[in-house]
């Protein structure tokens, strides 16, 4: 178990972000990179959300979530509740979505339809059901280095777009136009959702259920191109159609995605520790010029090789 002094430590690190005012969700404390394995502590605007990787430090929740309570408050900062998620290994499936779902051990329960601001975007967030929120916190400091390469506009195509943010974040920063694609509707229906809360206007034809892969192979035959596209794949995905892998399928999506980039840019990303930078960039073309590689933001410290490989790739 973290002793206060521990989380006392990790979240005065960070006191400084709670000043920004553009982003106001980020992470307070990261595992062993602040000293307490299978640890996560994450503020969303006002609401805290603990959660655990490791069954040993279940018995030990309320006394992390008091000092949580103590710290920010001694900081002035406000909490308005704490929320408890289980993220430890699941050995039946069939029980995963009730045990994810977060679990109320102080205060109040976010109000419904909740947003935060990441990049001085809205987003909407989801505290309580499933294992991801809506937004990626450690994609900050990507999305800030983007900006200064859509002020020309263009057009992007966004791959497993999740909820959105991707493009919402290019069209409030010069882009004009966004196609957001995903094998899920109801992440889709999400991104809709972030759309119309930063006063996006959309038709259906900004929105695209379907495997990326047969998106692209769609998009090579029309002979469709792109200014920009985001390649942000998770590292493994199984549909009913295909499976994903970052190992096996990576470079085939490259050679699609660079038909229809010709002269663009494509933003890559690899989430993975066991994956090096070296072999991230190896995957890539030798003609693709490298503009900026990130890595995780300062709030998620590691005792290990940087997990994040988010590079901006220049497609001649």
């Amino acid at each position: 178990m973290p002793s206060l002094k521990i989380i006392e430590r990790a979240i005065q690190k960070r006191e400084h972000l709670f000043k920004s005012t553009q982003t106001n969700a980020f992470r307070l404390f990261n595992g062993a990179g602040d000293n307490c394995e299978g640890l996560i502590i994450d503020y969303y605007d006002s609401f805290v959300l603990l959660q655990l990787y490791d069954s040993s430090l279940y018995h030990d929740y309320p006394k992390i979530c008091n000092d949580c309570k103590k710290i920010l408050s001694s900081l002035q900062i406000p909490v308005n509740g704490i929320l408890l998620k289980d993220r430890t290994k699941v050995n039946d499936p069939r029980h995963i979505a009730k045990l994810r779902t977060s679990i109320l051990v102080d205060g109040d329960l976010p109000p419904d339809n909740f947003a935060i601001k990441q990049n001085g975007i809205a987003a909407y967030v989801d505290l309580i059901h499933g294992q991801n929120t809506g937004v990626f916190l450690d994609m900050r400091k990507v999305r800030e280095t983007l900006v200064n390469y859509y002020r020309n506009g263009g057009r992007l195509c966004n791959l497993f777009c999740y909820t959105g943010l991707f493009s919402v974040h290019a069209l409030k920063n010069g882009l004009q136009c966004a196609v957001n694609v995903d094998i899920s509707q109801t992440v889709l229906n999400r991104a809709k959702q972030n759309y119309v809360l930063n006063d996006i206007r959309y038709d259906l034809r900004d929105f695209t259920k379907m495997d990326c892969r047969q998106y692209l192979k769609r998009q090579v035959k029309q002979k469709a191109l792109f200014d920009f596209v985001i390649f942000d794949p998770p590292t493994f995905s199984r549909n009913k159609k295909q499976n994903f892998s970052v190992k096996t399928h990576y470079r085939d999506y490259l050679s699609f995605i660079e038909r229809i980039t010709q002269g663009g840019y494509a933003l890559t990303t690899i989430n993975a520790v066991s994956i090096s930078v070296r072999d991230y960039r190896l995957l890539h073309p030798q003609h693709w010029k490298l503009e900026f590689l990130e890595h995780e933001p300062e709030d998620f410290p590691s005792k290990n090789l940087p997990y994040l490989k988010a590079g901006l790739w220049k497609i001649p």
